[in-house]
């Protein structure tokens, strides 16, 4: 008989117990933890925050309002000169080109809107891809991948 008493005893006050525990908890409000899973924002969290190796996309423009300097008149041209290759930035999206200082992976030295007009130094082929060494109006030289450039005509 001892035994059911302490029984009988136990189903009597764990019951008073666990009210106590439950409600003291529930005055304690929710943990640090529980207030950041409710104030998660997956957008701030997933965004695409990494540098990326193209310059920030620029509105393209009509060609003939970013179409650079226009060509010398033939009196400016001294009587020996052999005549330039011209080309303009082309076939690049709207994004532009990298100027770099040497290619393939060389640093950025500029920008190159589409529609850039450039003067070609000289052409290089490197590890099977064209590269051409250019020269812009203001006198910044670099070099640019070919395919992203067209004749100027």
């Amino acid at each position: 008989m001892p035994v059911a008493r302490i029984v009988a005893l136990l189903l009597i006050l764990l019951p008073i117990g666990a009210y106590f525990v439950v409600s003291s908890i529930a005055r304690a409000g929710p943990s640090q933890e529980a207030k950041d899973i409710a104030n998660f924002n997956p957008r701030a969290m997933f965004s695409d925050n990494t540098p990326h190796f193209l310059p920030t996309p620029v509105a393209a423009q009509a060609p003939e309002v970013n179409a650079g300097p226009p060509a010398p008149a033939t009196s400016e041209e001294a009587p020996g000169d052999a005549p330039t290759e011209r080309v303009k930035v082309a076939n690049t999206g709207g994004v532009g080109a990298i100027l770099r200082a040497e290619p393939p992976k060389g640093r950025q030295v500029a920008a190159l809107r589409d529609g850039t007009v450039l003067q070609v130094v000289e052409h290089q082929d490197i590890g099977g891809s064209e590269w051409l060494h250019i020269q812009t109006a203001d006198g910044t030289q670099g070099w640019v991948f070919a395919r992203l450039v067209a004749p100027a005509d």
